[in-house]
């Protein structure tokens, strides 16, 4: 697992210094939401906001590449049941491929799809009288995660961009008999620099 981490990170690395390609860098915020699901049932949902830093290359008018870099804070006040808060922090680093269709010099559409490694930062589950750190406490919840899907955007005047994306998790989050994938929706507005 750690060996596929570290080829993913670093084809994202190579394709953020990729060379002779139009390259376009972007920074974003849009709402976003993690949800839960065990044994295929979707069992709860944390929501919140996310930073994206994106690298684009363009190898031709239809097709490119991207890395970037989503920094997403999460909760929910009543995960679970009625007395149990979670509280979240990702780091996830999505690498994907691109199919533009130009439409006209000022508005085109395009699809993207890929890998996203993801990292969860800090996991505080709140009860009535205490905090517990997930990571700290002994709980069978696992960090790391490898997200896979797609999404829909929108580009306008080569300046802003509107992006639908969901990434399902790859892997199993829980370390004992139980079955856990984390889902991720993310909406973004991103502002582009040439």
């Amino acid at each position: 697992m750690k060996k596929t981490l570290l080829l993913i990170f670093a084809a994202a690395a190579l394709m953020l210094t990729g060379a002779k390609a139009s390259a376009q860098v972007s920074f974003g915020a849009g709402p976003a939401t993690r949800l839960y699901f065990e044994k295929g049932q979707q069992v709860d949902y944390t929501y919140g906001v996310q930073l994206n830093f994106e690298d684009s290359k363009r190898i031709s008018d239809n097709f490119g590449y991207s890395a970037g870099i989503d920094f997403g804070t999460y909760g929910n006040k009543k995960y679970y049941s009625e007395t149990v808060g979670l509280s979240e922090i990702y780091v996830d680093i999505p690498v994907r491929m691109k199919l533009y269709l130009p439409f006209s010099d000022s508005f085109e559409m395009y699809f993207f799809g890929g890998l996203a490694p993801s990292v969860c930062a800090s996991s505080l589950m709140k009860g009535e009288s205490a905090k517990v750190n997930r990571f700290e406490s002994g709980s069978s919840y696992f960090r790391y995660d490898v997200l896979a899907g797609g999404g829909i955007g929108v580009e306008l005047n080569e300046s802003f961009r509107f992006a639908l994306g969901y990434d399902h998790g790859l892997l199993d989050r829980y370390k004992n008999d139980s079955v856990l994938h984390v889902a991720a929706v993310k909406f973004t507005i991103s502002f582009l620099f040439y």
